[in-house]
């Protein structure tokens, strides 16, 4: 019987080297740093035995956590990006933090030191503004007045870097219907947290369930706006950039680790692996792009950019499980911790439904 004749192999793309997926989106000194507190830490702060302030106060006394709160956010997106790299809880958390940082200078607000260098962390609960303005939800928490004094009163389904020093700013309607920005302590009389537990991921990040109970409030410190369309309109570019920001290093980390194990059976995947990380390629040079102006962006573009590095996580955290193979299912591995952080990504307001709503409006 002859023998059959090879089909010629079609021309490859080039698959990026490892190190070339994971290089920072800025050149700046601290990166190894960066990198290397992450790392030591992330399985503690995966298994929720350490808090990821440990490493965003070390981070804070080097200045590197209130970056880019007028003009190029790209270095506090590299910083972003870097820790997602390695831990994405903590880049979670130093997202949440920075946007209450975004918050107070939107309003003009001082931003307190303690705030910059992370020693007292800041806590966004602004989601519900963003699904009323999207027309998808309503504001749950009052600003009435009680005896003489405004209080708050209500519920916000989720926050996080829910710890007792913390400071929140969150929306809050008033008896007339209008809508303001505010600015409360997470250890104020009548504040009350539960916190979730059981997570997939992030059980680290003090998530949780915030509850206002006629909380006084002092309008000269902490009504932060009167206007909350146009406060919206000024932090939408750092809060959604920023979480590109971390989804982009959740996957360069699994395109990475996928491209180390490449060989054997699972060059099957080649193909899968380099349309991802040609996609990656693309995203990552259009996040810089627009961090360089960050408040000047069309929100359209904004909310595609963070739909699509959502959706290119989920995709390569996928890929690296399938190249990875059988050791990548041990709930310990760097693999599926990354798995379990992608999950995060469909449900983390701005939500995929929220996200493609929107878009479906704007056309």
């Amino acid at each position: 019987m002859p023998r059959s004749t090879p089909l010629p192999s079609a021309p490859r793309a080039s698959t990026p080297e490892p190190q070339d997926l994971l290089t920072p989106l800025a050149d700046y000194a601290d990166h190894g740093v960066v990198r290397e507190l992450a790392a030591g830490r992330a399985r503690d702060v995966d298994a929720a035995r350490t808090s990821p302030f440990e490493t965003l106060r070390e981070l804070g006394s080097r200045g590197l956590l209130d970056l880019g709160l007028s003009g190029s956010l790209v270095p506090q997106a590299a910083v972003v990006f870097d820790l997602a790299t390695e831990c994405t809880a903590t880049a979670f958390s130093l997202w949440a933090h920075r946007a209450g940082l975004e918050y107070l200078h939107a309003t003009g607000t001082e931003i307190p030191d303690t705030m910059r260098t992370g020693a007292v962390p800041g806590c966004s609960a602004m989601a519900p503004a963003f699904k009323h303005a999207a027309g998808i939800g309503e504001i749950p928490v009052t600003l009435s007045r009680r005896d003489g004094e405004l209080v708050l009163n209500g519920t916000v389904p989720w926050a996080s870097n829910l710890y007792p020093e913390g400071v929140v700013v969150l929306p809050a309607v008033r008896e007339d219907g209008s809508l303001v920005v505010v600015r409360s302590r997470v250890a104020a009389p009548g504040v009350r947290v539960r916190l979730l537990e059981d997570l997939m991921a992030l059980n680290a990040t003090a998530s949780g369930i915030l509850t206002f109970q006629d909380v006084p409030l002092d309008p000269a410190e902490d009504l932060l706006s009167e206007d909350l369309p146009t406060f919206l309109a000024a932090v939408r570019g750092p809060f959604l950039l920023l979480q590109t920001a971390f989804c982009l290093g959740l996957s360069a980390a699994a395109l990475a680790a996928a491209q180390q194990c490449l060989q054997g059976v699972a060059e099957v995947f080649r193909g899968e692996l380099e349309e991802a990380a040609g996609d990656h390629r693309r995203l990552r040079a259009d996040l810089v792009r627009m961090a360089g102006a960050p408040r000047e962006q069309p929100p359209a573009d904004l909310l595609r950019l963070r739909l699509d590095a959502a959706l290119l996580t989920g995709r390569a955290t996928r890929v690296e499980a399938k190249v990875v193979g059988g050791r990548g299912y041990a709930m310990s591995s760097p693999t599926a911790r990354r798995t379990r952080e992608a999950a995060f990504l469909p449900v983390q307001s701005p939500t995929e439904g929220h996200l493609r709503w929107e878009l479906q409006k704007l056309g």
